[in-house]
């Protein structure tokens, strides 16, 4: 089981570049660099929802906001390769939880 990380040019405004890890373990952990920012959520409280010419990636609880939630807006197709690393986190958390 390894983290995965990936990094992602945000879309909006003002360009804000993203580091995102993708912990097999349940956990999003994601830094916005020029902002100083860490949150950390749960892949039960993460979904993507389509917006007209980007992706958000919606974080409903986040461990370091518990009350707001985070929106970042992705180009359609780092969404997409975020959501197969997810998809594929939660898979391998299943298998060795299976194995178990």
């Amino acid at each position: 089981m390894l983290a995965r990380q990936c990094s992602y040019t945000l879309q909006g405004a003002e360009p804000l570049h993203a580091h995102i890890v993708v912990n097999p373990t349940g956990l999003l952990e994601v830094d916005i660099i020029e902002k100083n920012q860490h949150f950390t959520s749960g892949f039960e409280h993460i979904y993507f929802k389509r917006g007209d010419e980007c992706m958000q990636l919606v974080c409903e609880q986040c461990e370091d906001a518990p009350e707001q939630q985070v929106s970042l807006s992705l180009q359609r197709q780092d969404a997409f390769e975020l959501y197969q690393m997810i998809d594929d986190a939660k898979e391998e958390l299943e298998c060795l939880l299976c194995d178990l």
